[in-house]
């Protein structure tokens, strides 16, 4: 494999497992994030294991100075990116300053950077563009409804970026993982909940396959096509 793949949020723990997967399969990888040490450690362990050529991009999101076309700039050749930024934010419904927050991280960053991908990729006329949104993006829930937004807006975004760019050779993805075994599910007992190694499988497969839409573990699809089509006055109702 001749290919390079783009990681951004690299250290991420779903990001980490498609970096395996997509080592052993012998991509070449360039980890994009703003833990220089995670990422030397994670780089020298795909090195190691699967003789793995990578390479680091410092880039701190949440930093004043942060510019999209900078580490677009500075990541060089890559065939492929993949988009897994994102944070849940502050749980507290009532805190204004997690809406920005949580907007910056899951919609305007993402959006940037896979626009100015976009711009790179463009010149070569192929490549893919894998956005990771969720599930959260279906249907606004009290739970987490700030995180929710920002996905439904990157999930709106990466269809219009798939429909702009299906004539230029380029294929955009949109992947919408459920419960997967991260930080962020750490404590939570429920059968939905599947593996890193598993969603990141999926994930790989897909992009191979140019999937359009895809929901990791794919159930998830049939359990949110339930939820969206419980009615709102039901729905207003429920404690999810």
């Amino acid at each position: 494999m001749n290919e390079t793949v783009l990681i951004i949020g690299a250290t991420s723990s779903l990001a980490q497992a498609i970096c395996r997967q997509l080592a052993q399969q012998g991509y070449a990888l360039i980890l994009a994030g703003r833990d220089a040490e995670e990422l030397e450690l994670l780089a020298a362990d795909l090195t190691t294991r699967h003789n793995s050529a990578t390479a680091i991009l410092i880039a701190d999101f949440l930093n004043v100075d942060f510019s999209a076309e900078q580490l677009i700039h500075d990541a060089g050749a890559f065939d492929h990116i993949i988009i897994a930024t994102g944070d849940m934010g502050d749980p507290d419904p009532t805190n204004p300053n997690n809406i920005a927050y949580t907007i910056w991280l899951n919609y305007t960053v993402p959006a940037q950077i896979a626009t100015l991908a976009a711009l790179h990729l463009a010149a070569t006329g192929k490549g893919t563009i894998t956005l990771i949104s969720s599930v959260a993006g279906d249907r606004g829930r009290q739970s987490n409804y700030a995180y929710g937004s920002a996905k439904a807006a990157l999930t709106t975004f990466a269809s219009g970026l798939r429909n702009r760019l299906y004539k230029e050779g380029i294929h955009v993805m949109t992947v919408k993982p459920g419960f997967i075994d991260t930080p962020l599910t750490w404590g939570m007992q429920s059968p939905l909940i599947a593996s890193r190694e598993y969603a990141a499988g999926c994930i790989v497969r897909a992009m191979q396959k140019r999937k359009n839409v895809i929901y990791v573990p794919f159930f998830w699809r049939y359990i949110m096509l339930i939820i969206i089509h419980i009615p709102e006055k039901i729905f207003k109702r429920l404690s999810l």
